[in-house]
């Protein structure tokens, strides 16, 4: 068979670093150490999973080089990390992620769509190797280093599994900003009133959902509630349309304009805005 490569990244607070293996079947199984490269941190402090994340994308970059300097047919490609929050990014879409995580998101998957991105356990990943303090002597007679994992030269099926705990926290989700605005003469665009109520509560519930995605969704029927805020939302609409000066004036804290409308009511009824923000009359 032709050779298979396998890429391991890993990093620390000074330094991050990727090696890459070949591994080839015919008879028997031989794997060993092709190329591998370090650089060292940045000096802006940055945090763990983002320094794991250089390490990932100078994988990626070192993969590409390797690959197109082999020349040769390759089966199958693995690249492998010990961050699990490295391994959630990759696997998302570039942007779900902040900035600096999109960016670098974006160029792995394009600089490694045809190979496998897989988890690894920090005690075999040899790429820890490179960023740890360690005595020639001890480095030169490396198994793990020279050689690569046990379980490398074995079948695919005994390698460590890609189950892992997807994690909650660090992830730098991008923050959704959701502006939905309502025509003011939406009114006017529905000869019923249940209908346009109906349209405004799944509007609100859209946004809702937009802006709470990890919110369990709700169901596809409206309730009472829903309904209710919905008309609020639309009694809200027509007074500020028709009623503008007197919220104003109202909000202001001052008297109701003698030329208002709301004047025509009998004399002893007083007009105020009440919690919700809504214009009302009463005794």
């Amino acid at each position: 068979m032709l050779p298979t490569s396998k890429f391991v990244d890993s990093a620390t607070e000074r330094a991050y670093g990727a090696c890459l293996y070949i591994r080839s079947t015919n008879n028997t199984t031989s794997c060993e150490l092709l190329c591998s490269t370090s650089k060292v941190a940045p000096l802006k402090q940055l945090t763990i999973p983002r320094l794991e994340l250089y390490a990932a994308t100078l994988l990626a970059k070192l993969y590409k080089k390797a690959v197109h300097a082999l020349n040769t047919t390759i089966n199958e490609l693995y690249l492998w990390t010990d961050s699990s929050i490295v391994l959630t990014w990759i696997q998302g879409p570039p942007n779900t992620w902040k900035t600096f995580v999109g960016n670098r998101v974006a160029i792995i998957q394009e600089e490694t769509a045809s190979a496998t991105w897989r988890h690894v356990p920090p005690q075999s990943n040899p790429a820890d190797l490179l960023l740890r303090e360690a005595e020639p002597t001890t480095l030169s007679t490396s198994t793990l280093w020279w050689r690569r994992p046990q379980w490398l030269a074995q079948e695919p099926f005994s390698w460590p599994t890609t189950e892992f705990n997807t994690p909650t926290e660090n992830l730098e989700i991008r923050n959704v900003h959701v502006a939905f605005h309502l025509p003011e003469d939406i009114t006017q665009q529905f000869s019923k009133l249940n209908k346009l109520i109906r349209v405004i509560a799944y509007c609100r519930r859209f946004i809702n959902n937009c802006r709470h995605p990890k919110a369990n969704k709700q169901t596809a029927i409206l309730t009472t509630q829903d309904l209710d805020q919905a008309l609020t939302c639309c009694v809200k609409m027509v007074q500020q349309i028709s009623n503008a000066q007197e919220i104003k004036d109202l909000m202001e804290h001052q008297e109701v304009a003698a030329t208002s409308s709301l004047n025509t009511l009998h004399s002893f009824i007083h007009s105020f805005i009440d919690q919700e923000g809504l214009l009302r009359v009463g005794g």
